[in-house]
């Protein structure tokens, strides 16, 4: 169905805009009969897309105008935080609120989309322009993928792939533990009606969500980018939270009619969301080995593992197919990957997934080797007895540790709004708290490596970002 682009609309144009130009809008095509209880609903995009995934490859527009919706649709950057982002929506609002007559705007954030309205409209004063928000599976308390892609074992590849900015800066679950402690408790926050909907669903192997979803699966239930529990916004009713991926999620035939109860100006006599009562986990699950790098000559890395693992699952991300990688096992075989596909997904997007499945590996050191001129990073996610015992604080300290931290300074502008960062170089050492006193987001990798009661060696890695606030107190 072909979208309508009035003259009057800014930077408007039949046909739109291919380009994805920051602020650019345009209305949808008017429905037959306009009916003033149906709020005009505004479209909000994710992290690196544009607003063309409404409607291309997409029902939701068809479904919204089928409906007797009006609709906007808007571009924003698709790599830039939410404060560059939002301060471009904030004004962009107004003008749509005037544009359809004075009328109260609801707005489907989609993924960051949510969490840009929600910076319009505390902190960049949008509020008076929208009644409801939803939000479709966006990271209110960022995404552990973010965290990932900022590693120390994964920059390389996620920079190579054009992936490691200053959107999925933001998007790291520290940064957003800092946005929580501004937003929350703001004013304005009370001022419009939240819901959200999360997903639960990341598909199988080769799909755009599945490699995001194997990662985050270590953190719970989660839709291949976002773990339900960080879908959850503080303050916000549930939705629902069913079988979507964090593709599905956004389109019309899968959940507009989940969310349409609350895009009317008259809202249901029985509100039938859920209240927000979760929060997300502060400690991160430690299942897995998490290594990355850059390969010259040749790539040869190895990880070892441990007695009575149940299941190993390797899987390798490089920015080329390797097709002669292989897995080299403590006995001398070697065993060639079976399955290998590109990653759609946004993190890692382009990067080449190679995956070795294995029941019952053989404990001892394990090698994967492949040709040169790679940048690559790798997990291994193993089911394994230890994993409970490693939970447990005194697993890890009696353990050898060793970890790399970044960390950003930070302050705010003089209009109180804009976050100002500047990033200071990584640290290598053994764990310390009084290395995390300084005010400051932190992205820590810590490897963990130790001795079984059987005397075999085994190794896990922790990735966690969290917040440090002005008293030294970490979040």
């Amino acid at each position: 169905m072909m979208l309508i682009f009035p003259g009057m609309v800014k930077a408007g144009g039949f046909g739109g805009d291919d380009r994805g130009t920051p602020g650019y809008w345009y209305s949808g095509g008017t429905p037959g009969l306009i009916d003033p209880a149906k709020s005009p609903l505004v479209f909000i995009h994710g992290y690196n897309n544009s607003s063309a995934v409404w409607h291309e490859g997409n029902d939701m527009y068809e479904v919204a105008l089928a409906n007797g919706y009006e609709t906007a649709f808007i571009d924003l950057h698709p790599d830039r935080d939410m404060w560059a982002n939002g301060a471009i929506l904030a004004e962009k609002l107004e003008e749509m609120y005037h544009y359809f007559g004075g009328q109260k705007l609801v707005i489907i954030g989609y993924s960051k989309g949510g969490v840009d309205t929600q910076t319009a409209l505390v902190h960049y004063g949008a509020h008076q322009y929208v009644s409801n928000v939803i939000s479709l599976s966006s990271p209110h308390h960022g995404t552990q993928l973010a965290d990932l892609a900022h590693s120390s074992a994964a920059w390389w590849l996620a920079a190579l792939l054009g992936n490691n900015n200053e959107a999925t800066e933001s998007l790291q679950t520290g940064h957003m533990q800092y946005f929580r402690t501004i937003t929350d408790t703001h004013a304005n926050t009370a001022k419009n009606q939240y819901y959200t909907l999360g997903g639960t669903r990341w598909g199988s192997f080769g799909s755009p969500s599945y490699w995001g979803g194997l990662y985050l699966s270590q953190y719970g239930k989660n839709d291949g980018v976002v773990t339900t529990v960080n879908s959850r916004l503080p303050g916000a009713s549930i939705v629902q939270e069913g079988s979507w991926n964090h593709t599905t999620i956004r389109e019309g035939s899968y959940t507009f009619q989940a969310f349409r109860p609350y895009t009317t100006v008259t809202q249901p006599a029985s509100i039938w969301a859920s209240a927000i009562k979760e929060t997300p986990p502060s400690q991160p699950k430690i299942h897995s080995i998490v290594k990355g790098g850059k390969a010259v000559n040749a790539l040869k890395d190895h990880f070892a593992v441990e007695e009575n693992v149940k299941s190993m699952t390797v899987s390798f991300l490089s920015d080329k197919n390797l097709s002669s990688l292989k897995l080299i096992g403590p006995d001398g075989k070697a065993f060639k990957t079976k399955k290998i596909y590109k990653e759609a997904s946004e993190f890692f997007k382009g990067a080449w997934v190679h995956q070795f499945e294995m029941d019952a590996p053989e404990a001892g050191t394990w090698s994967l080797k492949g040709p040169g001129n790679v940048s690559y990073l790798y997990t291994v996610f193993l089911d394994s007895p230890l994993n409970e015992t490693l939970q447990e604080k005194a697993g890890i300290m009696n353990s050898n540790k060793t970890y790399k931290t970044k960390w950003i300074h930070f302050g705010l502008d003089s209009t109180g709004k804009k976050l100002q960062k500047k990033t200071k170089g990584e640290k290598t050492g053994l764990m310390a708290d009084s290395e995390f006193k300084q005010e400051g987001v932190y992205n820590v990798t810590t490897e963990v490596r130790g001795v079984t009661s059987n005397g075999k060696p085994f190794e896990r890695t922790i990735i966690e970002s969290f917040f440090v606030n002005k008293d030294g107190e970490r979040q």
